[in-house]
């Protein structure tokens, strides 16, 4: 048990010391630019919702507010198996279309996105060039869609924007979320832009080329339609580029509970692509060696090893108590002393690069390493207890986003 267990610390080792480097040739490399604006590109704005009415408001404004041509986006709202005034703020705004689903058990955003996606397919497919991806609790900056325009004239086919938190002080908890998506951005896909490797797809904020769903459609089966979605595209050859002048803002869950529930889908959703895909993942990367598909499973293999690890600790420190044995060598100190090191060094860069208040959200950058001891644990219990059903955030941020 021992042994399995620092194997899988060395496994962890070699993945950080992976996504470590291309981050560092990332900061010193520069700065790479996106090309000249050639033409406008059309987009349908896709909102997935269920039961938004307190939030969809500032969204739907939002959008109508952007600075790019107004007859080249239009808005549709997936209203799913809604019992409040989603659909009528909806159809209040002029310029958005509102899509209502009823049939069938509410199953998930996948499941919206695919009932979605097949509607515009058949009826405006001719209309628009691009799919923008939004969640009902966003608010876009008035020069998101310009921005993604511009990579998408840069040759980009599928984009990822710029996630910044919309509450990052309300709490601890949204401190430590605020502090992931920063890091996910900030630490990650901005470096890595600049030497040509591709950003996460993290499930709103993003577009793509219609012509990629043109003939199959959206068709997604796990917790984690986002990333399913960006492997599907990597295994034809379409990788994610980064776009951080398409600026975002995300409603952080502020609830314990609900913390739980998301990341328990995450960690489900994970172990679903990692049984999923395994098998493809590996013929894809034997047939064509590109990088950028190892860089394209990491997330999934940390996931799964971290819960594996938390086990395998688990249980080496039963063992060893029942033998007599030390529980904890200098090594061992020294290896989490290392680790809860990197959560506050990664916290500080993040908070500090993303332009937010290090004195305000001092509190969770000491205490991220305890997010991440939840990560593993609630890792353990997706591999017993799986997420069945999708759980929304409850939203209790109205204004606009705080600095």
């Amino acid at each position: 048990m021992y042994t399995f267990t620092l194997v899988i610390q060395i496994i962890l080792l070699l993945t950080f010391l992976w996504a470590i480097s291309t981050i560092f040739v990332g900061m010193i490399t520069r700065k790479r630019k996106t090309g000249p604006v050639t033409d406008t590109k059309r987009f349908a704005i896709v909102i997935c919702a269920h039961n938004e009415e307190r939030v969809l408001g500032k969204l739907l404004q939002s959008l109508l507010d952007q600075q790019y041509d107004p007859d080249a986006y239009h808005i549709f709202l997936l209203a799913d198996h809604c019992d409040d005034r989603t659909a009528d703020i909806g159809r209040s705004f002029a310029g958005v279309t509102v899509l209502e689903r009823q049939e069938g058990p509410r199953t998930g955003k996948g499941a919206v996105l695919e009932w979605g996606m097949a509607i515009l397919l058949a009826k405006y497919a001719d209309a628009f060039t691009h799919v923008i991806v939004f969640d009902a609790d966003n608010v876009a900056d008035p020069h998101f869609l310009a921005e993604m325009n511009r990579s998408f004239c840069s040759g980009a086919r599928l984009v990822m924007g710029n996630r910044l938190p919309l509450n990052p002080y309300d709490n601890l908890i949204s401190e430590w979320y605020s502090m992931y998506w920063l890091t996910v951005d900030t630490l990650y896909c901005r470096p890595r832009y600049n030497v040509y490797m591709p950003a996460i797809i993290s499930g709103t904020g993003f577009g793509f080329e219609l012509s990629l769903i043109r003939r199959h459609g959206w068709h997604t089966v796990t917790k984690t339609e986002d990333m399913e979605f960006s492997m599907q595209l990597n295994f034809r050859g379409v990788f994610a580029d980064y776009q951080d002048n398409a600026r975002f803002y995300d409603e952080q869950p502020i609830h314990f509970r609900t913390m739980v529930s998301q990341l328990r889908r995450w960690c489900t959703g994970n172990y679903q692509i990692a049984r999923s895909y395994r098998k493809i993942w590996l013929e894809h990367f034997r047939n064509e060696p590109d990088p950028r598909l190892i860089d394209n499973f990491i997330p999934i293999l940390m996931c799964t090893l971290f819960g594996v690890y938390f086990i395998c600790h688990v249980l080496w420190l039963l063992y060893s108590a029942a033998a007599g044995l030390p529980l904890y060598t200098l090594k061992d100190a020294v290896w989490w002393i290392f680790l809860y090191t990197l959560s506050v060094s990664v916290g500080y860069l993040s908070v500090r690069l993303g332009g937010f208040s290090v004195r305000k959200m001092l509190p969770g950058i000491l205490t991220c390493g305890f997010f991440c001891i939840l990560i593993c644990l609630v890792a353990v219990s997706a591999l017993f207890c799986p997420a069945k059903q999708w759980v929304p955030i409850d939203h209790v941020h109205m204004g606009g986003p705080e600095g």
